[in-house]
């Protein structure tokens, strides 16, 4: 299978995905305008990691969790931040990819569909952006924390929103966790900040 059906696959997986979740659909409607774009791939340690090691998966995740390690090998890999910020072990245990968005695999601007994964043991510091964002949990499990709000542990099919500018951090303990998640709102393409 090539590339663009493997990924049009995942997407398919995605949009199911987004069905099955009644946060998601609340959140946001499945956008109208993708139009596929063809980004290299670019590699990076989260490719194995995904593969080898997404965490716990149950029930309806199943699908889209094997559809997205079948696109691991060929999706364009990102990084948002500096050695000095997060250290060396974040980067080499972590990676996200842009599934569908301004600059996605498939384009629209409507929204923002990403994919992220935290290996074992990470601290992912207080950081902020503009869009409004919604985490959905594929595998694995993290613990997720907001400002005036209560810690909570994720697990696979649950959700947590982030407001607008809202401080926001993450910890994986004993793993990893694999998550699907939708943006709205203005700033789509623009990248997080640390928190001060």
């Amino acid at each position: 299978m090539s590339a663009r059906a493997c990924l049009t696959a995942a997407l398919d997986a995605a949009r199911d995905w987004h069905s099955a979740l009644p946060a998601v659909s609340v959140f946001c409607p499945w956008p109208d305008d993708l139009k596929w774009a063809d980004h290299s791939p670019t590699p990076g340690p989260a490719i194995a990691l995904v593969q080898s090691n997404p965490g716990a998966c149950i029930g309806a995740a199943r699908p889209l969790l094997a559809a997205l390690q079948a696109i691991a090998e060929d999706v364009e890999w990102r990084h948002s931040y500096t050695e000095d910020e997060v250290g060396r072990h974040f980067l080499d245990t972590f990676g996200w990819f842009e599934l569908a968005g301004p600059t996605g695999h498939f384009i629209t601007h409507q929204t923002r569909i990403t994919v992220g994964y935290w290996g074992p043991g990470l601290n992912y510091p207080r950081h902020q952006h503009a869009p409004e964002e919604l985490y959905t949990v594929v595998s694995g499990e993290a613990q997720f924390m907001a400002d005036g709000e209560a810690d909570c542990t994720l697990h696979t099919g649950d959700t947590r929103f982030h407001a607008s500018n809202q401080p926001h951090a993450m910890i994986t303990h004993a793993s990893p966790v694999l998550t699907l998640v939708f943006w709205r709102g203005d700033g789509l393409a623009d990248p997080p900040r640390m928190t001060t």
